[in-house]
């Protein structure tokens, strides 16, 4: 395995806490500059997620049906089939079918950027959002087809259980302080992946996921949180 000591120095240090302020745009930019095809890929399958993210959030949510978004070209036909079938789906039938494609995709593509590890974190990440739509779908009421929405490993595998989480998630009365727990958890999970200072794909992975972690709290902007909920209530 290849060993990334030189990449793993440079990229920016991990936050210390969940907030600070970090850039996940100088990650992928390095990691492109290496010139390596496994690398490439590697971004453009992680980075898809905040595509899958901002298309929902201007087609769905703020109603721009003419929004555009271009695909990585290095991403697979069927997952570029799936994105492209919106017009042909509620936000949250898209919503579950894109987010599978996506997980599905990590699961079976990890050998092609070098790592065993990110097969391992997409379906423990898998298992917990599915756990966690399974109990918002309970809770509301709604009508739901368990069979359905889990995919094989999770009815035939118990090691990427994660209704335990789900179950203390719940019970919380501070919705905020319930989804650190939830990423204190995640963070847990991808650091028990990797050995630190292997300077492997793996340990570049696992930083990678970790990261993903960070920048979401970073971008965080309450203001135009508090204008898509109002919109959104007004419908």
């Amino acid at each position: 395995m290849a060993s990334f000591e030189y990449l793993l120095t440079l990229l920016p240090s991990l936050p210390a806490n969940l907030g600070d302020k970090v850039s996940i745009d100088e990650a992928y930019r390095l990691l492109k500059s290496e010139n390596n095809t496994k690398l490439d890929y590697l971004v453009d399958i992680l980075s898809v997620e905040d595509v899958i993210k901002d298309f929902s959030l201007e087609y769905y949510v703020q109603g721009n049906k003419s929004f555009k978004v271009e695909l990585p070209k290095s991403l697979p036909d069927n997952f570029q089939n799936d994105f492209f079938t919106f017009n042909e789906k509620s936000e949250s039938d898209w919503i579950t079918d894109i987010y599978s494609s996506w997980f599905n995709l990590l699961i079976n593509t990890g050998k092609q950027v070098g790592s065993s590890i990110l097969a391992e974190w997409a379906k423990w990440e898998y298992s917990l959002r599915i756990n966690l739509m399974i109990d918002r779908l309970k809770r509301a009421g709604l009508e739901y087809d368990e069979d359905e929405l889990k995919p094989d490993f999770m009815r035939y595998d118990n090691s990427y259980d994660t209704s335990s989480l789900v179950d203390s998630y719940r019970k919380s009365s501070e919705p905020m302080k319930a989804e650190r727990a939830l990423d204190a958890s995640r963070l847990d999970f991808i650091r028990s992946l990797a050995t630190s200072y292997s300077f492997s794909a793996d340990e570049l992975v696992a930083y990678m996921l970790e990261l993903r972690i960070f920048q979401r709290y970073a971008r965080l902007d309450p203001e135009k949180g508090r204008k898509i909920l109002q919109e959104v209530t007004a419908l």
